[in-house]
Protein backbone atom coordinates (compact mmCIF):
# COMPACT_ATOMS: atom_id res chain seq x y z
CA UNK A 1 0.00 0.00 0.00
CA UNK A 2 1.22 3.48 -0.76
CA UNK A 3 2.47 5.92 2.33
CA UNK A 4 -0.89 7.36 3.35
CA UNK A 5 0.65 10.35 4.60
CA UNK A 6 1.49 11.57 1.15
CA UNK A 7 -2.16 11.19 0.31
CA UNK A 8 -5.50 11.64 2.52
CA UNK A 9 -4.59 10.21 5.31
CA UNK A 10 -2.78 13.33 7.96
CA UNK A 11 -5.66 15.53 6.34
CA UNK A 12 -8.90 15.76 8.69
CA UNK A 13 -11.95 14.90 6.73
CA UNK A 14 -12.83 18.56 6.05
CA UNK A 15 -9.94 19.84 4.88
CA UNK A 16 -9.49 21.05 1.57
CA UNK A 17 -8.87 18.64 -1.47
CA UNK A 18 -5.47 18.93 -2.12
CA UNK A 19 -3.97 20.62 -5.53
CA UNK A 20 -2.89 17.43 -7.10
CA UNK A 21 -6.64 16.69 -7.29
CA UNK A 22 -7.76 19.52 -8.96
CA UNK A 23 -8.24 17.96 -12.39
CA UNK A 24 -10.38 14.91 -10.99
CA UNK A 25 -12.51 17.43 -9.53
CA UNK A 26 -12.88 19.90 -12.08
CA UNK A 27 -13.76 17.52 -14.05
CA UNK A 28 -16.55 15.65 -11.81
CA UNK A 29 -17.81 19.30 -11.33
CA UNK A 30 -18.61 20.13 -14.76
CA UNK A 31 -20.36 17.06 -14.40
CA UNK A 32 -22.58 18.19 -11.77
CA UNK A 33 -23.86 21.18 -13.52
CA UNK A 34 -24.71 19.52 -16.34
CA UNK A 35 -22.64 19.22 -19.21
CA UNK A 36 -22.30 16.00 -20.78
CA UNK A 37 -19.71 14.23 -21.70
CA UNK A 38 -20.22 11.45 -24.81
CA UNK A 39 -19.80 7.96 -24.33
CA UNK A 40 -17.80 6.12 -21.26
CA UNK A 41 -17.10 9.73 -19.56
CA UNK A 42 -20.89 9.99 -18.88
CA UNK A 43 -20.36 9.06 -15.24
CA UNK A 44 -24.30 7.63 -14.86
CA UNK A 45 -23.01 6.27 -10.96
CA UNK A 46 -23.45 9.71 -9.99
CA UNK A 47 -26.68 10.15 -10.97
CA UNK A 48 -28.20 7.17 -8.64
CA UNK A 49 -29.95 7.96 -5.38
CA UNK A 50 -28.06 8.48 -2.19
CA UNK A 51 -28.94 5.38 -0.35
CA UNK A 52 -27.65 3.29 -3.79
CA UNK A 53 -24.29 5.26 -3.96
CA UNK A 54 -23.83 4.68 -0.13
CA UNK A 55 -24.39 0.75 -0.84
CA UNK A 56 -21.88 0.48 -3.33
CA UNK A 57 -19.21 2.34 -1.25
CA UNK A 58 -20.05 -0.25 1.49
CA UNK A 59 -18.52 -2.86 -0.47
CA UNK A 60 -14.93 -1.13 -0.53
CA UNK A 61 -12.32 -1.17 1.52
CA UNK A 62 -12.94 1.95 4.45
CA UNK A 63 -9.05 3.48 2.71
CA UNK A 64 -11.04 3.13 -0.77
CA UNK A 65 -13.75 4.04 0.54
CA UNK A 66 -12.58 7.20 1.74
CA UNK A 67 -11.26 8.63 -1.05
CA UNK A 68 -14.46 8.66 -2.89
CA UNK A 69 -15.22 11.84 -0.83
CA UNK A 70 -12.54 13.63 -3.07
CA UNK A 71 -14.12 12.90 -6.37
CA UNK A 72 -16.65 15.70 -6.28
CA UNK A 73 -19.10 17.80 -3.90
CA UNK A 74 -21.48 15.29 -4.67
CA UNK A 75 -19.38 12.61 -3.43
CA UNK A 76 -17.53 14.22 -0.69
CA UNK A 77 -19.97 13.12 2.37
CA UNK A 78 -21.62 9.88 1.39
CA UNK A 79 -19.01 8.12 2.93
CA UNK A 80 -19.27 9.53 6.24
CA UNK A 81 -23.34 9.54 5.84
CA UNK A 82 -23.08 5.90 5.22
CA UNK A 83 -24.80 3.51 7.47
CA UNK A 84 -22.17 0.63 6.91
CA UNK A 85 -18.54 1.16 8.64
CA UNK A 86 -15.83 -1.57 8.03
CA UNK A 87 -12.90 -0.36 9.84
CA UNK A 88 -9.50 -3.46 8.83
CA UNK A 89 -6.10 -2.68 10.38
CA UNK A 90 -4.89 -5.21 7.55
CA UNK A 91 -5.34 -2.57 4.98
CA UNK A 92 -2.95 -0.41 6.44
CA UNK A 93 -0.06 -2.98 6.57
CA UNK A 94 1.93 -4.64 3.76
CA UNK A 95 2.54 -8.50 3.93
CA UNK A 96 4.84 -9.08 6.84
CA UNK A 97 5.70 -5.63 8.02
CA UNK A 98 8.80 -5.06 9.98
CA UNK A 99 8.03 -4.15 13.66
CA UNK A 100 8.48 -0.72 13.28
CA UNK A 101 6.26 -0.18 9.99
CA UNK A 102 3.72 -2.28 11.52
CA UNK A 103 3.47 0.45 14.30
CA UNK A 104 3.22 3.00 12.41
CA UNK A 105 0.58 1.20 10.49
CA UNK A 106 -1.84 0.82 13.56
CA UNK A 107 -1.12 4.61 14.46
CA UNK A 108 -2.11 5.41 11.28
CA UNK A 109 -5.03 2.94 11.06
CA UNK A 110 -6.46 4.38 14.30
CA UNK A 111 -5.85 8.07 13.51
CA UNK A 112 -7.88 7.30 10.26
CA UNK A 113 -10.78 6.09 12.35
CA UNK A 114 -11.26 8.34 14.83
CA UNK A 115 -11.43 10.90 11.87
CA UNK A 116 -13.86 9.56 10.30
CA UNK A 117 -15.90 9.21 13.46
CA UNK A 118 -15.13 12.44 14.15
CA UNK A 119 -16.63 14.19 11.36
CA UNK A 120 -19.34 11.66 11.28
CA UNK A 121 -20.25 12.73 14.85
CA UNK A 122 -20.25 16.56 13.69
CA UNK A 123 -22.16 16.05 10.19
CA UNK A 124 -24.26 13.13 10.69
CA UNK A 125 -24.43 12.55 14.55
CA UNK A 126 -28.34 11.88 14.12
CA UNK A 127 -27.89 8.87 11.84
CA UNK A 128 -28.25 5.49 12.78
CA UNK A 129 -25.65 3.04 12.16
CA UNK A 130 -26.41 -0.29 10.56
CA UNK A 131 -23.42 -1.95 10.44
CA UNK A 132 -19.72 -1.61 12.05
CA UNK A 133 -17.43 -3.96 12.51
CA UNK A 134 -13.96 -3.02 13.22
CA UNK A 135 -10.48 -5.90 12.89
CA UNK A 136 -7.09 -5.06 14.43
CA UNK A 137 -4.07 -6.64 16.00
CA UNK A 138 -4.84 -6.28 19.72
CA UNK A 139 -2.22 -4.69 22.36
CA UNK A 140 -3.15 -3.78 25.74
CA UNK A 141 -2.63 0.09 24.75
CA UNK A 142 -5.45 0.48 22.17
CA UNK A 143 -8.03 -1.00 24.59
CA UNK A 144 -9.48 1.98 25.00
CA UNK A 145 -9.49 2.91 21.20
CA UNK A 146 -11.53 -0.07 20.71
CA UNK A 147 -14.10 0.68 23.89
CA UNK A 148 -14.35 4.28 22.00
CA UNK A 149 -15.27 3.13 18.74
CA UNK A 150 -17.53 0.56 20.36
CA UNK A 151 -19.50 3.04 22.22
CA UNK A 152 -19.80 5.26 19.18
CA UNK A 153 -21.51 2.35 17.46
CA UNK A 154 -23.56 1.58 20.35
CA UNK A 155 -25.15 5.08 20.94
CA UNK A 156 -26.19 5.07 17.42
CA UNK A 157 -27.96 2.07 17.69
CA UNK A 158 -25.86 0.11 15.92
CA UNK A 159 -27.64 -3.06 14.51
CA UNK A 160 -24.68 -5.71 13.11
CA UNK A 161 -21.42 -5.42 15.30
CA UNK A 162 -18.42 -6.84 14.74
CA UNK A 163 -15.63 -6.84 17.09
CA UNK A 164 -12.06 -8.66 15.88
CA UNK A 165 -9.39 -8.38 18.33
CA UNK A 166 -6.91 -10.22 16.78
CA UNK A 167 -4.10 -11.71 18.91
CA UNK A 168 -1.66 -14.07 16.46
CA UNK A 169 1.47 -13.48 17.71
CA UNK A 170 0.69 -13.53 21.50
CA UNK A 171 -0.98 -16.92 21.22
CA UNK A 172 2.34 -18.33 19.49
CA UNK A 173 4.01 -17.90 22.20
CA UNK A 174 1.67 -18.14 25.16
CA UNK A 175 0.00 -21.39 23.20
CA UNK A 176 3.44 -22.87 25.60
CA UNK A 177 2.31 -21.60 28.50
CA UNK A 178 -1.62 -21.40 28.88
CA UNK A 179 -3.56 -22.83 25.98
CA UNK A 180 -6.32 -20.41 25.95
CA UNK A 181 -5.17 -16.03 26.34
CA UNK A 182 -8.01 -14.16 25.68
CA UNK A 183 -6.67 -10.50 26.71
CA UNK A 184 -9.26 -7.94 24.94
CA UNK A 185 -12.00 -7.73 27.88
CA UNK A 186 -15.73 -6.69 25.81
CA UNK A 187 -17.63 -3.50 27.46
CA UNK A 188 -20.12 -4.55 29.37
CA UNK A 189 -22.76 -2.48 27.58
CA UNK A 190 -23.10 -4.70 24.18
CA UNK A 191 -24.96 -7.50 26.12
CA UNK A 192 -27.63 -4.98 26.96
CA UNK A 193 -27.70 -2.59 23.82
CA UNK A 194 -31.49 -3.55 22.32
CA UNK A 195 -30.98 -2.48 18.70
CA UNK A 196 -28.20 -5.51 18.09
CA UNK A 197 -29.55 -7.66 15.40
CA UNK A 198 -26.18 -9.52 14.55
CA UNK A 199 -23.29 -9.59 17.27
CA UNK A 200 -20.14 -11.45 15.74
CA UNK A 201 -17.13 -11.47 18.73
CA UNK A 202 -13.66 -12.62 17.90
CA UNK A 203 -10.48 -13.22 20.14
CA UNK A 204 -12.75 -11.55 22.91
CA UNK A 205 -12.59 -12.22 26.86
CA UNK A 206 -16.03 -12.43 28.10
CA UNK A 207 -15.42 -12.79 32.01
CA UNK A 208 -16.01 -9.64 33.41
CA UNK A 209 -19.62 -9.53 31.80
CA UNK A 210 -22.41 -9.68 34.46
CA UNK A 211 -24.56 -12.55 33.10
CA UNK A 212 -27.58 -11.08 35.11
CA UNK A 213 -27.66 -7.51 33.17
CA UNK A 214 -27.53 -9.68 29.22
CA UNK A 215 -30.59 -8.47 27.43
CA UNK A 216 -30.37 -8.69 23.79
CA UNK A 217 -34.13 -9.04 22.58
CA UNK A 218 -33.88 -8.53 19.26
CA UNK A 219 -30.70 -10.52 18.27
CA UNK A 220 -30.82 -12.93 15.90
CA UNK A 221 -26.90 -14.17 14.96
CA UNK A 222 -24.64 -14.44 16.94
CA UNK A 223 -20.90 -15.98 16.29
CA UNK A 224 -18.75 -16.50 18.80
CA UNK A 225 -15.43 -17.08 17.56
CA UNK A 226 -11.53 -17.69 19.97
CA UNK A 227 -14.02 -16.18 22.82
CA UNK A 228 -13.48 -16.47 27.10
CA UNK A 229 -16.63 -17.25 28.57
CA UNK A 230 -18.93 -19.85 31.20
CA UNK A 231 -22.31 -21.70 31.07
CA UNK A 232 -24.03 -19.01 33.08
CA UNK A 233 -23.29 -16.12 30.59
CA UNK A 234 -23.88 -18.19 27.96
CA UNK A 235 -27.35 -19.11 29.09
CA UNK A 236 -28.22 -15.88 29.84
CA UNK A 237 -27.55 -14.90 26.33
CA UNK A 238 -29.52 -17.76 25.50
CA UNK A 239 -33.20 -16.90 27.67
CA UNK A 240 -32.11 -12.73 26.61
CA UNK A 241 -32.13 -13.39 23.18
CA UNK A 242 -35.89 -14.64 22.27
CA UNK A 243 -35.61 -14.35 18.63
CA UNK A 244 -32.11 -15.91 18.20
CA UNK A 245 -32.06 -17.88 14.63
CA UNK A 246 -28.36 -18.53 14.33
CA UNK A 247 -25.54 -19.47 17.03
CA UNK A 248 -21.81 -20.49 16.35
CA UNK A 249 -19.64 -21.58 18.94
CA UNK A 250 -15.80 -22.18 17.55
CA UNK A 251 -13.05 -22.57 19.55
CA UNK A 252 -14.27 -20.84 22.61
CA UNK A 253 -12.98 -21.72 25.76
CA UNK A 254 -14.59 -21.95 28.82
CA UNK A 255 -17.76 -23.61 28.38
CA UNK A 256 -18.38 -26.98 30.25
CA UNK A 257 -22.36 -28.23 29.72
CA UNK A 258 -24.71 -26.21 27.96
CA UNK A 259 -28.10 -26.31 27.08
CA UNK A 260 -29.07 -24.62 23.79
CA UNK A 261 -33.07 -24.26 23.65
CA UNK A 262 -34.87 -21.71 21.51
CA UNK A 263 -38.18 -21.59 19.71
CA UNK A 264 -36.46 -19.39 16.47
CA UNK A 265 -33.20 -21.52 16.25
CA UNK A 266 -32.65 -22.67 12.61
CA UNK A 267 -29.04 -23.02 12.59
CA UNK A 268 -26.26 -24.36 15.13
CA UNK A 269 -22.52 -24.49 15.33
CA UNK A 270 -20.53 -25.93 18.05
CA UNK A 271 -16.99 -26.39 16.90
CA UNK A 272 -14.09 -27.19 19.05
CA UNK A 273 -14.87 -25.70 22.33
CA UNK A 274 -12.68 -26.57 25.22
CA UNK A 275 -13.38 -27.90 27.59
CA UNK A 276 -17.15 -28.66 26.56
CA UNK A 277 -18.10 -32.13 27.60
CA UNK A 278 -22.09 -32.06 26.84
CA UNK A 279 -24.56 -30.21 24.39
CA UNK A 280 -28.60 -30.82 24.48
CA UNK A 281 -29.79 -29.35 21.90
CA UNK A 282 -34.10 -29.03 22.94
CA UNK A 283 -34.58 -25.95 19.97
CA UNK A 284 -37.22 -28.04 17.95
CA UNK A 285 -37.20 -26.31 14.82
CA UNK A 286 -33.48 -26.32 14.25
CA UNK A 287 -32.91 -27.42 10.52
CA UNK A 288 -28.50 -27.25 10.64
CA UNK A 289 -26.54 -28.19 13.28
CA UNK A 290 -22.82 -29.08 13.14
CA UNK A 291 -20.52 -30.32 15.84
CA UNK A 292 -17.03 -31.24 15.75
CA UNK A 293 -15.26 -32.49 19.21
CA UNK A 294 -11.75 -32.35 20.23
CA UNK A 295 -9.19 -35.30 19.81
CA UNK A 296 -9.17 -37.80 22.71
CA UNK A 297 -12.28 -36.78 24.74
CA UNK A 298 -15.46 -37.95 24.58
CA UNK A 299 -18.07 -35.69 24.44
CA UNK A 300 -21.88 -36.09 25.09
CA UNK A 301 -23.95 -34.59 22.14
CA UNK A 302 -27.94 -34.92 23.16
CA UNK A 303 -30.18 -34.09 19.40
CA UNK A 304 -33.18 -36.31 20.71
CA UNK A 305 -35.75 -33.28 20.71
CA UNK A 306 -34.64 -32.59 17.07
CA UNK A 307 -37.55 -33.25 14.25
CA UNK A 308 -36.94 -30.99 11.71
CA UNK A 309 -33.32 -31.59 11.09
CA UNK A 310 -32.25 -30.73 6.71
CA UNK A 311 -28.63 -31.00 7.26
CA UNK A 312 -26.38 -32.55 10.53
CA UNK A 313 -22.29 -33.20 10.83
CA UNK A 314 -21.24 -34.83 13.97
CA UNK A 315 -17.58 -35.44 14.36
CA UNK A 316 -16.63 -37.37 17.25
CA UNK A 317 -19.30 -37.52 18.90
CA UNK A 318 -18.76 -40.17 21.04
CA UNK A 319 -21.74 -41.25 22.30
CA UNK A 320 -23.61 -41.77 19.43
CA UNK A 321 -24.96 -45.31 19.10
CA UNK A 322 -26.86 -47.47 16.22
CA UNK A 323 -30.27 -46.69 18.02
CA UNK A 324 -29.93 -42.92 18.91
CA UNK A 325 -28.94 -42.57 14.78
CA UNK A 326 -31.89 -44.73 13.61
CA UNK A 327 -33.98 -42.34 16.17
CA UNK A 328 -32.48 -39.66 15.03
CA UNK A 329 -33.24 -40.22 11.42
CA UNK A 330 -36.87 -41.76 11.84
CA UNK A 331 -37.80 -38.26 13.32
CA UNK A 332 -36.25 -36.13 11.04
CA UNK A 333 -37.51 -36.75 7.88
CA UNK A 334 -36.75 -33.42 5.86
CA UNK A 335 -32.95 -34.73 6.54
CA UNK A 336 -30.89 -34.02 3.16
CA UNK A 337 -27.72 -33.97 4.40
CA UNK A 338 -26.14 -36.24 7.01
CA UNK A 339 -21.77 -36.71 7.61
CA UNK A 340 -21.21 -38.65 10.24
CA UNK A 341 -17.11 -38.64 11.10
CA UNK A 342 -15.11 -40.45 13.94
CA UNK A 343 -18.54 -41.50 15.41
CA UNK A 344 -17.14 -44.59 17.59
CA UNK A 345 -19.77 -45.63 19.10
CA UNK A 346 -21.34 -47.07 15.64
CA UNK A 347 -21.06 -50.59 14.64
CA UNK A 348 -24.30 -51.72 12.63
CA UNK A 349 -26.31 -48.85 12.23
CA UNK A 350 -29.71 -48.82 9.93
CA UNK A 351 -30.32 -45.14 8.48
CA UNK A 352 -33.98 -45.24 6.72
CA UNK A 353 -33.88 -41.91 5.63
CA UNK A 354 -36.84 -40.51 3.17
CA UNK A 355 -35.34 -37.91 1.51
CA UNK A 356 -31.48 -38.16 2.19
CA UNK A 357 -29.69 -36.65 -0.32
CA UNK A 358 -25.95 -37.00 0.62
CA UNK A 359 -24.67 -38.96 3.30
CA UNK A 360 -20.64 -39.01 4.61
CA UNK A 361 -19.28 -41.65 6.84
CA UNK A 362 -15.87 -41.41 7.98
CA UNK A 363 -13.22 -43.18 9.97
CA UNK A 364 -15.90 -44.85 12.54
CA UNK A 365 -13.67 -47.23 13.61
CA UNK A 366 -16.08 -49.96 14.92
CA UNK A 367 -18.35 -49.86 12.06
CA UNK A 368 -18.79 -53.58 10.69
CA UNK A 369 -22.19 -53.64 9.12
CA UNK A 370 -24.24 -50.81 7.75
CA UNK A 371 -27.78 -50.70 6.19
CA UNK A 372 -28.57 -47.91 4.19
CA UNK A 373 -32.51 -47.27 2.75
CA UNK A 374 -32.65 -43.48 1.30
CA UNK A 375 -34.10 -43.90 -1.88
CA UNK A 376 -32.93 -40.04 -3.39
CA UNK A 377 -29.75 -40.28 -2.28
CA UNK A 378 -27.45 -39.16 -5.04
CA UNK A 379 -24.07 -39.07 -2.88
CA UNK A 380 -22.42 -41.29 -1.04
CA UNK A 381 -19.00 -41.07 0.63
CA UNK A 382 -17.21 -43.93 2.98
CA UNK A 383 -13.74 -44.10 4.27
CA UNK A 384 -12.49 -46.68 6.40
CA UNK A 385 -11.86 -50.49 6.43
CA UNK A 386 -14.13 -52.66 4.31
CA UNK A 387 -17.83 -53.60 5.75
CA UNK A 388 -20.59 -54.68 4.38
CA UNK A 389 -23.22 -52.99 3.20
CA UNK A 390 -26.26 -55.26 3.67
CA UNK A 391 -28.31 -53.00 1.85
CA UNK A 392 -28.22 -50.06 -0.25
CA UNK A 393 -31.18 -48.61 -1.56
CA UNK A 394 -30.76 -45.25 -3.24
CA UNK A 395 -31.49 -42.81 -6.19
CA UNK A 396 -29.89 -44.74 -9.37
CA UNK A 397 -27.74 -41.02 -10.20
CA UNK A 398 -25.91 -42.26 -6.99
CA UNK A 399 -22.42 -41.22 -7.42
CA UNK A 400 -20.67 -43.46 -4.43
CA UNK A 401 -16.62 -42.65 -3.08
CA UNK A 402 -15.20 -45.35 -1.38
CA UNK A 403 -11.80 -44.92 0.34
CA UNK A 404 -10.04 -47.58 1.32
CA UNK A 405 -7.47 -48.01 4.19
CA UNK A 406 -4.35 -49.99 3.75
CA UNK A 407 -4.33 -53.10 4.73
CA UNK A 408 -2.27 -56.40 4.49
CA UNK A 409 -3.60 -58.09 0.82
CA UNK A 410 -4.61 -61.60 1.46
CA UNK A 411 -7.54 -64.12 0.22
CA UNK A 412 -10.06 -62.50 2.87
CA UNK A 413 -9.07 -59.04 1.70
CA UNK A 414 -10.18 -60.06 -2.45
CA UNK A 415 -13.50 -61.63 -1.25
CA UNK A 416 -14.38 -58.55 1.26
CA UNK A 417 -13.93 -55.80 -1.26
CA UNK A 418 -15.96 -57.78 -3.91
CA UNK A 419 -18.43 -58.07 -1.52
CA UNK A 420 -18.56 -54.21 -0.59
CA UNK A 421 -18.05 -53.46 -4.53
CA UNK A 422 -21.57 -55.44 -4.87
CA UNK A 423 -23.46 -53.16 -2.83
CA UNK A 424 -22.16 -50.13 -5.34
CA UNK A 425 -23.04 -52.17 -8.84
CA UNK A 426 -26.26 -50.20 -9.33
CA UNK A 427 -23.64 -46.27 -9.25
CA UNK A 428 -24.49 -43.95 -11.94
CA UNK A 429 -20.60 -43.20 -11.11
CA UNK A 430 -18.01 -45.51 -8.21
CA UNK A 431 -14.93 -43.76 -7.63
CA UNK A 432 -12.49 -46.03 -5.58
CA UNK A 433 -8.80 -44.77 -3.80
CA UNK A 434 -6.94 -47.26 -2.99
CA UNK A 435 -2.88 -47.67 -1.45
CA UNK A 436 -1.60 -49.61 -4.32
CA UNK A 437 -2.84 -51.25 -7.50
CA UNK A 438 -2.75 -54.84 -6.29
CA UNK A 439 -5.13 -53.60 -3.92
CA UNK A 440 -7.83 -54.15 -6.68
CA UNK A 441 -6.16 -56.60 -8.92
CA UNK A 442 -8.23 -60.29 -8.22
CA UNK A 443 -5.37 -62.58 -8.49
CA UNK A 444 -6.66 -65.76 -11.15
CA UNK A 445 -6.69 -68.31 -9.28
CA UNK A 446 -9.21 -66.74 -7.03
CA UNK A 447 -11.44 -65.38 -9.60
CA UNK A 448 -13.64 -68.42 -10.37
CA UNK A 449 -14.37 -68.39 -6.54
CA UNK A 450 -15.10 -65.09 -6.64
CA UNK A 451 -18.10 -65.57 -9.43
CA UNK A 452 -20.54 -63.83 -10.12
CA UNK A 453 -19.07 -61.18 -11.86
CA UNK A 454 -20.57 -57.51 -11.24
CA UNK A 455 -22.07 -56.24 -14.50
CA UNK A 456 -23.98 -53.24 -13.57
CA UNK A 457 -21.52 -50.90 -12.87
CA UNK A 458 -21.09 -48.16 -16.02
CA UNK A 459 -18.17 -46.14 -14.58
CA UNK A 460 -15.68 -46.35 -12.58
CA UNK A 461 -13.36 -43.80 -11.61
CA UNK A 462 -9.61 -45.44 -9.50
CA UNK A 463 -7.35 -43.35 -7.64
CA UNK A 464 -3.95 -45.21 -6.99
CA UNK A 465 -2.42 -42.84 -4.03
CA UNK A 466 1.34 -44.85 -4.31
CA UNK A 467 1.49 -45.18 -7.94
CA UNK A 468 0.52 -47.90 -10.40
CA UNK A 469 3.21 -50.31 -11.75
CA UNK A 470 1.17 -51.79 -14.56
CA UNK A 471 -1.86 -50.04 -15.89
CA UNK A 472 -3.13 -52.39 -18.29
CA UNK A 473 -2.66 -55.04 -15.70
CA UNK A 474 -4.85 -53.23 -13.83
CA UNK A 475 -7.19 -52.59 -16.46
CA UNK A 476 -7.88 -56.42 -16.66
CA UNK A 477 -8.18 -56.99 -12.94
CA UNK A 478 -11.13 -54.00 -12.79
CA UNK A 479 -13.03 -55.35 -15.96
CA UNK A 480 -12.86 -58.75 -15.06
CA UNK A 481 -14.79 -57.42 -11.91
CA UNK A 482 -17.43 -54.93 -13.47
CA UNK A 483 -17.38 -56.51 -17.02
CA UNK A 484 -20.33 -54.32 -17.94
CA UNK A 485 -18.07 -50.91 -17.80
CA UNK A 486 -18.26 -48.36 -20.54
CA UNK A 487 -16.06 -45.88 -19.01
CA UNK A 488 -12.83 -46.48 -16.75
CA UNK A 489 -10.81 -43.96 -15.51
CA UNK A 490 -7.41 -44.74 -13.90
CA UNK A 491 -5.46 -41.72 -11.93
CA UNK A 492 -2.14 -43.02 -11.02
CA UNK A 493 1.56 -41.13 -11.00
CA UNK A 494 0.04 -37.57 -11.66
CA UNK A 495 -1.79 -38.81 -15.04
CA UNK A 496 -5.20 -40.13 -15.72
CA UNK A 497 -5.68 -43.04 -17.92
CA UNK A 498 -9.26 -42.82 -19.81
CA UNK A 499 -10.30 -46.73 -20.68
CA UNK A 500 -13.74 -46.12 -22.83
CA UNK A 501 -15.80 -49.41 -24.16
CA UNK A 502 -18.19 -50.28 -26.59
CA UNK A 503 -21.95 -48.27 -26.37
CA UNK A 504 -19.76 -45.69 -23.45
CA UNK A 505 -21.46 -42.55 -22.22
CA UNK A 506 -18.52 -40.19 -22.47
CA UNK A 507 -18.30 -37.08 -20.25
CA UNK A 508 -19.02 -37.36 -16.50
CA UNK A 509 -21.75 -35.47 -16.00
CA UNK A 510 -22.40 -32.32 -13.76
CA UNK A 511 -24.08 -34.13 -10.58
CA UNK A 512 -20.56 -35.97 -10.31
CA UNK A 513 -18.51 -32.42 -10.48
CA UNK A 514 -20.97 -31.16 -7.85
CA UNK A 515 -20.97 -33.29 -5.63
CA UNK A 516 -17.32 -34.01 -5.38
CA UNK A 517 -16.31 -30.28 -5.26
CA UNK A 518 -19.07 -30.45 -2.24
CA UNK A 519 -16.83 -33.62 -0.86
CA UNK A 520 -13.52 -31.84 -1.41
CA UNK A 521 -14.57 -29.22 1.35
CA UNK A 522 -14.62 -31.57 4.50
CA UNK A 523 -12.37 -31.42 6.67
CA UNK A 524 -10.98 -34.49 8.74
Amino acid sequence: MEDLSNSFLNQMPFAPVPEKHDVTSSHYRDLEKGEEREGDCLDRISALPDILCQHIISFLPATDARKTTFLSKRWRFLWFACPSFTFEEQEFHKHHPPLLQRFQGRQNFIRFVDEALEFRTRLFNDLIIEKFKVSMRFVEEITHCINKWIVFALERNVKELSVIAEMKDLIAIAEFFHPFRIPYQLPQDVFSTKSIQSLELVFCDLTDVCASSVKLPFLKNLDLINVYMNDPLFESILSGSPLLEKINLSLVCGLERIKVPGEKLKMLVVFKCYPLQEVIVKAPNIESFLYRGKRQHFDKVDISSCQKLKFLWLQRASNLTDESLENMARKNQDLEVMILIHCSGLKKPVIQSPNLWMFVLFKCKHLSLAKIEAPKLHAFEYSGHMINFSSLVSSSQLNAIIHMDGQEVSTRWYFKFKEMCASFDHCRTLFIRCEHDMDLIVPHELRRRLLPQLHGLSELKIHVRNGTMNVSKLEDGIRWIFPGLKNLYVESNGSTHHFQYAGAIGEVGMAWGECRDFMETIII
